[in-house]
């Protein structure tokens, strides 16, 4: 058994892997023509620049198709057992579904668990170089200021204590001279029952943050709540905020790593930020080797049911129009956690334990009548 076990195994990672290998050269292609009507027209940008560009974003764009890479690699590799007769001989000898169907669903847990920790960590870094290489390319076009290979698009900040807090934004900023231009300072004050009350608000031209923990403003117009507006010259904030830390949260990413992800939790938390986007991000990942496979299970119950019916054709469209399926659900479902509708928790969770037990059912019943 051990040396079956292996060769089911072998099989259903070699079509998978050549399901990873289609289902990306299609997507490369479409982003490949994308980039070149995006970028290439309106840039100097050559075709090997373009190229590079789609090696970069490929990568977040694949990890959102693996639940079809499993779906189709395993309808593939059981297509071609049975193809062979070597699902008839397994029968044949005694074996039920549920005994060859096991290496195939451990190999799509450990592809789950191989595509969260290190896959995910490599897509995140790759989008991240892709976004400073196309960002660098824009800017060129349009010769924007601030010119620093650091400078940011809004951003937002915010700190506190147990008398209040403080919200800051900033139409654009620059990390290495730790500087923000067009700034906003929204002070609120905590009162006795615990309510948050609007205090004050700084309009300015700009703030740069000193390394001995404050804020020097410039260009100021002051708004305080019941009184007319003031203009300011300069005036200087206390901050808690570091050099170091401004950078941290200036570059916050909106997908980081799986490894970072708590990290990047605790910071939101800390700032006084929603995480739930981030929180909803983690429970997929940890979610992603249960979603494989429950897809898997979904491939061998159209490939078992189609392999005695006959019909490669209705195989590729019932397998098709059930990933579409599961693919339109989880968004909608996730979309819903991530809004706070649901929690992301059971928005992350739900999708694929009903697609597990609806296709263990439907595969029993297959097998079992």
């Amino acid at each position: 058994m051990p040396t079956l076990n292996k060769y089911i195994a072998t099989r259903v990672l070699l079509a998978i892997i050549i399901a990873f290998m289609i289902i990306t050269g299609i997507i490369m292609l479409v982003d490949f023509v994308e980039a070149s009507r995006n970028l290439g027209s309106d840039s100097d940008v050559s075709m090997l620049g373009v190229l590079y560009i789609t090696l970069l974003n490929a990568p977040m764009l694949v990890e959102q198709t693996v639940p079809f890479v499993v779906l189709f690699g395993v309808m593939g590799a059981l297509f071609a057992l049975n193809r062979r007769s070597e699902l008839i001989v397994m029968r044949a000898s005694g074996l039920s579904a549920w005994r060859f169907l096991r290496p195939a669903l451990l190999v799509t847990a450990l592809l789950g668990v191989v595509w969260a920790t290190v896959f995910n960590p490599l897509a995140s870094i790759s989008q991240k170089q892709y976004r400073k290489v196309v960002d660098e390319i824009t800017a060129g076009e349009t010769k924007a200021a601030p010119t620093s290979s650091t400078a940011q698009k809004p951003i937002w900040l915010r700190e506190g204590n147990d008398d209040g807090y403080v919200v800051i934004h900033a139409l654009s900023a620059d990390i290495d001279k730790h500087t923000l231009f067009d700034v906003t300072f929204y002070t609120f004050d905590i009162i006795s029952n615990g309510r948050n009350v609007f205090s004050t608000r700084y309009d300015a031209k700009q703030a740069v943050l000193s390394n001995d923990g404050y804020w020097q403003l410039s260009d100021i117009v002051e708004n305080e709540d019941g009184k007319e507006p003031k203009k300011l010259k300069t005036i200087s904030k206390l901050t808690t905020i570091t050099w170091d830390s401004l950078k941290e949260r200036s570059q916050t990413q909106k997908t980081p790593p799986f490894w970072q992800i708590r990290g990047e939790i605790d910071k939101a938390k800390s700032a006084g930020f929603s995480p739930t986007t981030l929180v909803m991000q983690w429970h997929k990942l940890l979610a992603l080797p249960l979603t494989l496979i429950a897809m898997a299970v979904i491939a061998a119950g159209a490939s078992l049911n189609m392999a005695r019916e006959g019909g490669t054709l209705r195989l590729l469209i019932a397998g098709a129009a059930m990933g579409f399926g599961v693919y339109f659900v989880d968004n909608l479902v996730g979309a819903f956690g991530e809004t706070g509708v649901l929690p992301p928790v059971v928005a992350a969770w739900t999708v694929p334990l009903l697609v597990l037990s609806c296709g263990l059912v439907f595969l029993s019943w297959i097998e079992d009548g």
